[in-house]
Parts: C-alpha cells; structure tokens; sequence
C-alpha cells in the first residue's frame, strides 16, 4: 500500500540547525493535509545507535521522536496499524538524514490529561526485519537480498553504498559487489520449512565476509573495516564536554568461527503425506466402499474360507488429500496402510490394487482400484515432484553422482505382510518371485534453469534396452546428460535381483530401484553385487533445478530361453493380471560420492581457528551459516556461490591474502583484538553526514571506528564511544 503524508514539523536546536520529521502513513489515498507538528523544548529527536561490537553485522539504530499531542489521544491511531505502514523521514539542514519505521508494540501516554501533552514515538531503521520471515526461493544474488530487507524495512535508502568493501572474487581483480557472490534460499529454511527472519539473513550473508551494515547520512552502508581504514574519509571528533573517559577494547585469546554449510545428501526427500481421515474403527470388508472421501478396505490374514471375522490385518486409506508431490495422476489416491491385528503402516501413491473380496483372483470378488498396471504405448504422467536445487559445479569437482531411489511396493498376495500360501496367492506369487526378472518404469530427469526452461534431461535410452552389458556401474551403464526436455524415451528405472537376476525377482513387498543395466544377461562384478540402490546419474554438466516424473504402468521381462532364443521374454498379459498390488513411494534424489563406497556426500560443521593472543582470557566464537569450503560440497546451501555462473566460491582475497573466508574472518579478529586498543567516550559534536572514520587530536596517527552514538538533535551533540581499529594485517606465524 502507498505511504502519504501525515504529519510534518521543524525545529531549530540551539546550535540554529534546522531540523525535519515527516510521518508517513499507509493509506488508500492522500490524506487531505498534513498537519504541523509541535514539539517539546526538550529532547524532541533522539537518533542511537546501539553499541556494536567490531565484528558484528548488523549496526541498527532507532529514533525517538517527542511530539506535543493538541488534543486527546490524536496520534492514538499510529498504533492501531501493522509493523512498517507508518515511516519517519528526518531532514538536517534540508539533507535527507535518517528514516525508520514506527515500532507498534509500545505506546504510553498521559490518560489523565486531555491535551497538550508530550507522546513519544519509537522508530527503527533495521529492528523490523527481526519480525519478517524470508521468503524467497531459488538462488539469489547477497544484494538482492540486502534489497529486499530494505524494501521489507519500507526504508529509503537509493543505492546501497558499497565503495569500503575490500574483498575481491581472484587475487588480483577489483574488490567485490554484493551482486557477485549467491546463495541458495533454501539456506534460510529449516528441516521443518520454517524460515529465518530477514535479520537472521542478513547476519548470515554478512558475517562470514567481514561486512558490517549501517545506516549513516540517509544511506545504507555496507563495508569491511579493511575497507573504512584503507578507502574510508576522516572526520575529527569535537568534545564539548569535560565527561570524556578513555578506556581500551577488548583483547582475545582464540578466535574460532564455525561454519554450518547445511550439506544434506538427500536433494529431494520423500515427504509425501496422507492428509485424508484415517481410523482403527473405520472397516471395510466388501469389495465396494460406502465412502468416496476417505475410500477404505479391510483385509484379513489370507482368505481361509473358515475366517475370523474379528481377526482383521489391516485396512488401506485412499484420498486426493495429500501432499509432498508437485502432481498425481488425476486417477489415483494418495494411501495409507492401518495396522490392525497385522499389517505394516506406509503411505503413498496407489497405482492398483484389488480390493479384499474374500477369495482369490479367480473367484471373481476382489474389484480392482485404480489403472491397468500394465504400461501402455501412451503412459501417462503418475507423480511429478517439485523442483530441487542442483549446485553447480566445476568439471573437476563433479565426482559425484546423484542417486534416485523409488520404492514400490508390487506383490500378488492377498495379504501382502503374510507368509504366501494356498489361501494368499501362492502360486502367483511364486511365479513372480521366479520370473519377474526385470521390471521398468519410464521416468524424466530434467534439470530447469532461473526462467524454468529445460536445460538437460538425464537420458539413459541406449542402456535399458540392452542385454550384453555387464552389471557394473561404469561409462556404459551410467547414462548421461543430453540438453533440452526429455521425453517418455529418454529413460527407465529397473527392478531386480542383484544377487541372481536369472531366477529371482526385485519385486514384492517395498523394494526400490537398482541401477539400470538394461536386460543384461551378463554377470555382475563382485562389486556392483554390493553397491547401494537406485538409479545412479552422472553430475549434471550445469546447475539448475531437478524434477522427476515418474510414468504410470510397469513393463516386465523373463530371462530365459524357453520362449526366445536371445534369451528374453516380454511378460504375457496374463501375468499383470495377476498383480494384486501396485504402490509406490515418492522419489527421493541423493548426492552421493564417485568412489569405491559411494558414500553420500554429507559435510560436519567446518571449524576455523586461530590464536589471536595466547595471554587473552576469553575467546571469540561465531557461528556462521554462510560460507566457503575449499573442498566441493555439492550438497552444501550455504556455500557462496559465483553469481556469473554459480560455481562453489572456495577462496577470497582480502589484503593481499587468498583463503576462505572464514580464515579472512579470523584474520580481521587478528588486526582488531590481538593487543589492546584505545576507547573514548564522552559528549562530542554531533557525527554527521556519511559514514567515516575518526580522529582525536590527543590521539595521532590512530583511526576510530564508532561503535555506539546517541544524537541529541536539540543540542546537537552525540554521546559517542569509539574506538581504536586496524586494516586487515597479516603475518606467516598468524591465522
């Protein structure tokens, strides 16, 4: 909503300053005037700036405003409004100065009194963002985060200066931009999808680059002290007062900054859920339901004609509620399998299945929900899943492999969690058991850019079809990446025995996928014997975000001799009409490593330390989110990333230093906290204009940074306290 004008005063301090505020207020329209403020004699402006420490990002100030109200609760409305709707913009001496939003969550005044009183109003230029969850997607550029905290903060500010940064992409390149470093949104959310708050990001970008935020002279300045000291102007502290002390900084033994790169091997997990109704007391034990929403079936233990009718195994849950997949088939039902007397709880995708009709197939009672499990010459789409981030990475750092896994649950059994037998579809269970030896389901890989056009598709077509390729994963067998969309050709997940793909099956009960090695009717090496499940494809050539649809239907293979002298046998009708159940799980997508174990590719914290001096008490610790990683982390969301094409930033130049980040962090601690520095406080003239840096006369050849300053626009003249601060400076022997 449009801010308007709503109130607007002068006063001149005694120093014949003239001063400015100008309230401005949401609203549907402008106001019909904007009514002159009265003022106080005393204290009508006080803007502060916290103390904050040297190594901390985020300097935030507020601005009490004392305003005479001229009639019963007039300004009682500026807190009857959400956060950020009413800002106050502060003019010195017609140069625009300060602004920040209302603060709604205190309000006093005098009830006793009906007019002409005094009101305070608490503004903050950063202290907003404390309450405003991230809520961005995708990889972003560090400075269209700042950006958008800046907007969120409803602040004016024009461009963000950056000219004090020092930090540079390459050892001998100009000094950096936020706009060329990046980080992954999906950083700044939680296991559980909860996000930061935009502080908490802006701390998480800033901290580990040594940067620090300020608002100063009506700008945002966002700088390195590397920078203030090297690039910075000087301005001269001016007492006014005999209250001046003089002090020293803090000295630290160690510093250690511990970098949280938020690496999880699995990109896409299987959040599918079931949101329908769900209840113990809920049976159904007919081949027909009287419910469409929930759909349910009852089964016993097998179909004994001499059943109990209270020994009941479980029931199965159907309903279009659920969540976890970007798209389901418009036919089929999320599930969930009950435990009753038996059973086993999952959820999922329900492709088919019969329902319990006591009897065998042939009986002709069990009715058959959902599709045709056999694949048809037309598939269509059965699960699409959202898009997830896949990191770019540079040729030589893209040994690893992303890993799809699938479970799906095909069995003939009445009562899939029993034992086979002549009351539970033995035979057509041994006959799957024995000759299902492979089983495929088309499905797409496709990698998505910014823009959500189709990059690459995952393509493994020369391999599914083929029978002489050796069970190995290798160049032959790993596919590969092809640019553009991918089609239903373009690839296949496979079910079967790793241990005896001749005799045995892949199926029954949940299974995932292994590796596609085609219809291979060669051997396995000892090794692939032993390798994990899934489909394993090689690292894309480019970044993007991955989606996977899987096609609905199955298409199943006999290897034997017996029907075909190439040793292959494409399963009859008859046999899909024996499958009882046909279930499956949403895919999961892994980042695992190109080595002997293809481990996943999960990362601990990463501890950075340095003495910074050994006869100091205390240590300095942080905690950062944000970082670098001189080892590629493809899994990582908090590594820095190259905006141009985002790659892995594993190193950055600072003074002449080249290291991650996180070093160049504890290097700054270094020159700011290994000897003592001096500290001044006291009543000086007032600190205005652009960020600077500062000097005292009793104090040559030192440079001070602020770290705390509360402005008296009446007098003006700041309370200060600053202090003693050094470039960046390194030795061999330190950190």
């Amino acid at each position: 909503m449009t801010k308007f004008l709503r109130y607007e005063g002068e006063f001149l301090s005694r120093k014949n300053v003239r001063w400015k505020v100008e309230l401005w207020q949401e609203a549907s329209s402008a106001f019909p005037a904007a009514p002159a403020l009265m003022f106080p004699a005393d204290s009508p402006l006080l803007i502060e700036w916290g103390h904050t420490d040297k190594e901390e990002p985020v300097c935030g100030s507020t601005a009490t405003l004392r305003v005479i109200s001229p009639g019963d609760r007039t300004f009682e409305d500026l807190y009857t409004i959400r956060a950020g709707s009413v800002l106050l913009r502060v003019f010195r001496n017609g140069g625009f100065y300060w602004n920040g939003t209302l603060d709604p969550e205190f309000y006093e005044e005098p009830y006793s009194m009906g007019s002409n009183y005094d009101v305070e109003l608490t503004f903050s230029d950063f202290g907003i963002l404390d309450r405003i969850p991230y809520a961005l997607s995708g990889i972003r550029s560090l400075q269209e985060l700042v950006e958008i905290a800046m907007d969120k903060a409803c602040l004016h500010y024009g461009l963000i200066e950056q000219r004090m940064i020092t930090t540079s992409l390459l050892p001998d390149s100009a000094p950096m931009t936020l706009a060329d470093l990046s980080v992954h949104s999906e950083n700044f959310y939680d296991e559980d999808g909860k996000p930061s708050s935009l502080k908490e990001v802006m701390e998480a970008i800033l901290q580990p680059l040594a940067l620090r935020m300020v608002q100063r002279g009506g700008k945002i300045w966002i700088y390195d002290l590397n920078g203030l000291y090297t690039v910075g102007k000087p301005a001269a502290v001016e007492w006014v007062s005999d209250d001046q002390m003089m002090g020293t900084d803090k000295v630290v033994n160690n510093a250690v900054v511990t970098f949280s790169p938020y690496a999880q091997s699995e990109s896409l997990g299987n959040e599918l859920e079931y949101l329908g109704e769900c209840k113990e007391e809920m049976t159904n034990l007919g081949n027909t339901c009287p419910s469409t929403e929930p759909e349910y079936y009852t089964y016993y233990p097998d179909y004994d004609p001499e059943w109990d009718y209270k020994n009941l195994s479980f029931t199965i849950f159907l309903s279009r509620k659920g969540s976890g997949l970007k798209e389901i088939h418009p036919s089929v039902k999320y599930f969930k399998f009950q435990p009753l007397l038996g059973g086993q709880e999952s959820e999922g995708i329900a492709w088919m299945f019969y329902t319990g009709g006591h009897g065998d197939l042939k009986s002709g009672r069990p009715k058959r929900i959902g599709q045709n499990p056999r694949l048809p010459d037309n598939p269509e789409i059965m699960i699409r899943t959202g898009r997830t981030p896949v990191q770019q990475m540079e040729e030589t750092d893209r040994n690893h492999y992303l890993k799809i896994n699938m479970e799906m649950f095909l069995d003939m059994r009445y009562n899939p969690f029993t034992q086979k037998g002549g009351n539970n579809e033995g035979g057509n269970y041994e006959l799957a058991d024995y000759r299902f030896n492979y089983v495929q389901i088309p499905f797409t890989a496709t990698l998505y850019n910014e823009e959500g056009t189709a990059t690459w598709h995952y393509d493994n077509s020369e391999i599914y079809g083929r029978y002489d390729l050796t069970g190995e994963l290798s160049q032959l067998t790993q596919g590969k990446w092809v640019k553009g969309a991918a089609d239903i050709r373009s690839s296949r997940l496979s079910w079967y025995n790793n241990e005896d793909r001749h005799h045995k099956s892949g199926v029954a009960g949940w299974q995932s996928n292994r590796h596609n090695i085609g219809l291979s009717l060669e051997e396995s090496t000892k090794s692939f014997k032993q390798l994990e499940t899934g489909q394993y494809l090689p690292y894309p050539p480019e970044g993007g975000y991955l989606e996977i649809v899987v096609y609905g239907g199955v298409r199943i293979w006999e290897w034997t001799t017996k029907f075909s002298d190439m040793g292959l046998r494409v399963a009859p009708i008859e046999w899909y009409e024996k499958i009882r159940w046909l279930l499956f799980k949403a895919p999961t997508v892994n980042v695992v490593n190109a080595n002997i174990t293809h481990s996943e590719n999960e990362s601990d914290d990463i501890e950075y330390s340095g003495v910074v001096n050994e006869d100091a008490k205390d240590p300095l610790e942080l905690d950062t989110i944000c970082g670098t990683s001189a080892e590629a982390i493809p899994s990582a969301r908090g590594i820095l990333l190259n905006t141009v094409d985002h790659t892995q930033v594993k190193a950055l130049t600072r003074a002449g230093r080249t290291t991650q980040a996180e070093q160049l962090l504890i290097g700054t601690i270094y020159s700011q906290f290994a000897d003592r520095k001096t500290l001044l406080s006291g009543t000086a003239q007032l600190l205005s204009g652009d960020l600077r840096y500062y000097t005292e006369r009793m104090q040559p050849g030192k440079r001070m940074i602020c770290l705390c300053d509360c402005q008296d626009a009446i007098a003006d003249e700041s309370e200060i306290e600053i202090v003693e601060f050094r470039p960046d400076e390194y030795k061999e022997e330190q950190p």
